[in-house]
């Protein structure tokens, strides 16, 4: 073998050698590109499902307290048989199915939407057996509950509203 063929298998060989390197490089680079491109795509797409469903807990949030509501309690209530402290206790009994029923709805939500759901809860509860604490021996379903009614008229402050409020904020937030 003379030189001249070798150093011309050699420019062939390092040649193709240039040619696979640059083909791997440029392969490499399209295939973290793609990557990159594919993984941002389901990135987004999580984050639309995610966002469906954080407004599906938001919705099930507020409907929690509106019928955790003193005024959707009355009405629930009010064609039930018993006294004053029997119908306490069904709305009490209420309040916490309803909301053990959504307990799972805390993940969508911040801490602190979470811990204002859980204090209108425990004041809405407050508020109920303190009334019926009030009540004379006597006293009879229907004196109950419009002394619940009486009440929430003359505090001018109803629980629930402000778990709505909060979760309508953190809702505007999220959309904003």
């Amino acid at each position: 073998m003379d030189n001249q063929f070798i150093m011309s298998l050699a420019t062939v060989i390092a040649t193709g050698v240039m040619i696979i390197v640059a083909a791997y490089v440029v392969l490499n680079s399209m295939s973290k590109n793609l990557e990159k491109t594919l993984r941002s795509e389901i990135i987004r797409q999580n984050n639309k499902d995610f966002a469906k469903l954080k407004m599906a807990a938001y919705e099930r949030l507020a409907l929690l307290l509106e019928r955790n509501s003193v005024p959707s309690l009355i009405h629930k209530f009010s064609k039930s048989a018993g006294t004053p402290q029997q119908i306490s206790e069904m709305m009490q009994h209420a309040i916490n199915e309803e909301f053990n029923y959504n307990l799972s709805q805390q993940v969508y939500v911040s801490a602190q939407t979470w811990t204002t759901l859980k204090v209108v809860k425990e004041q809405t509860v407050l508020f109920i057996k303190s009334t019926e604490k009030q009540m004379a021996e006597n006293a009879t379903k229907a004196d109950f509950l419009g002394s619940l009614i009486l009440r929430m008229q003359e505090s001018g402050e109803i629980p629930h509203e402000k778990g709505l409020q909060m979760i309508r904020s953190e809702i505007e937030l999220l959309f904003n």
